[in-house]
């Protein structure tokens, strides 16, 4: 209720604090005459560049069903498609942040600005999510002032991964999507532009020690930023990987949790998941197994080599997950 000050905890923020302080291929898929739908029926095939009426099913505000006062509206009228927008009405920003409560109890906790409508993933599958608004009063209190309770029936469990939202931010325009298109425009095999978009960003993309011990716990990557300067954390590569593929009608999360290795002094670490359909491999070093998720690691790959990443990835065991988007 509006007005009822609750205290919300911000594990997640000082997560994300430790987060920033620190060829033989198979599988190849022919490609696809049939429509946009496509995208979220096969993800193997990446559409991009074989369906002339490709799209990238960027989230709109629809403004159907809502959840409004003078301060704030939550629009889950795409819920079925993996996001919800929030917006701020009346300008007014106080420290606000956005709690997302998913059916398995997970909190997601954002910030939200008052210029820009923002989007966020519904990632942990179908069930009861609730949406609040809150505004900062003092400490680590916070005042809610909007909340939302929707039952969420996804059209596809790849739904909130083949779409921007608010931690991978990119659309039609967008360089990395041309430079996506450039990288695959000769490939008709998923393995391959898998590995295409992988080893660019490892091989172009140098991580920023100095950038590491001073950035805010509430950066975001600019991903357009990121291709052109060509240096970035874990989260830019991660989130520049992710983005890339699902630019090309490839289901990709991006994963944030604890990896469980001395070697680069990781804690909080952020990844890549690709689904795929059948066995491969990508750049010979890595394996990837039919119908189901698969570790790619683009910042350990970039540091350490290929052949490193390759025993970690394939080990996975020393990634664990806390929050997927």
């Amino acid at each position: 209720m509006p007005g009822l000050a609750v205290t919300i905890k911000i594990i997640i923020l000082f997560a994300l604090l430790g987060l920033f302080t620190i060829g033989f291929i198979s599988g190849c898929s022919t490609p696809s005459d049939e429509s946009n739908e496509r995208v979220i029926e096969d993800p193997i095939v990446p559409l991009a560049q074989f369906d002339p009426v490709f799209a990238i099913p960027e989230p709109v505000f629809s403004g159907i069903h809502t959840e409004i006062n003078e301060r704030a509206v939550i629009d889950h009228s795409n819920k079925h498609d993996g996001y919800v927008i929030v917006k701020m009405l009346d300008g007014l920003v106080n420290n606000m942040r956005v709690l997302i409560t998913s059916p398995c109890g997970r909190e997601y906790i954002y910030d939200i600005s008052a210029d820009k409508q923002e989007v966020f993933p519904l990632s942990k599958g179908n069930g009861l999510y609730t949406i609040g608004v809150f505004e900062h009063v003092e400490n680590d209190i916070y005042t809610q002032i909007l909340l939302a309770s929707i039952d969420v029936d996804l059209k596809d469990e790849f739904a909130p991964f083949i779409r921007p939202n608010r931690y991978v931010d990119y659309n039609k325009d967008s360089m990395i999507v041309k430079k996506a298109a450039e990288l695959t425009k000769e490939i008709d095999c998923f393995f391959a532009a898998v590995e295409a978009i992988f080893l660019f960003v490892v091989d172009h993309v140098e991580y920023d020690y100095e950038f590491a011990n001073v950035v805010e716990f509430d950066y975001l990557p600019d991903l357009d930023d990121v291709l052109e300067q060509g240096k970035g954390i874990c989260f830019d590569m991660a989130a520049l990987t992710v983005a890339m593929l699902r630019s090309q009608g490839i289901p990709t999360k991006l994963i944030m949790g604890d990896y469980d290795d001395d070697l680069l002094d990781y804690s909080y670490h952020a990844w890549v998941s690709v689904f795929s359909k059948e066995n491969g491999w990508i750049a010979n070093w890595i394996s990837f197994h039919g119908d189901t998720w698969n570790i790619l690691d683009p910042t350990l790959a970039s540091r350490a080599g290929l052949d490193i990443a390759s025993q970690a990835i394939n080990n996975d065991s020393e990634y664990k997950a806390m929050f997927v988007y």
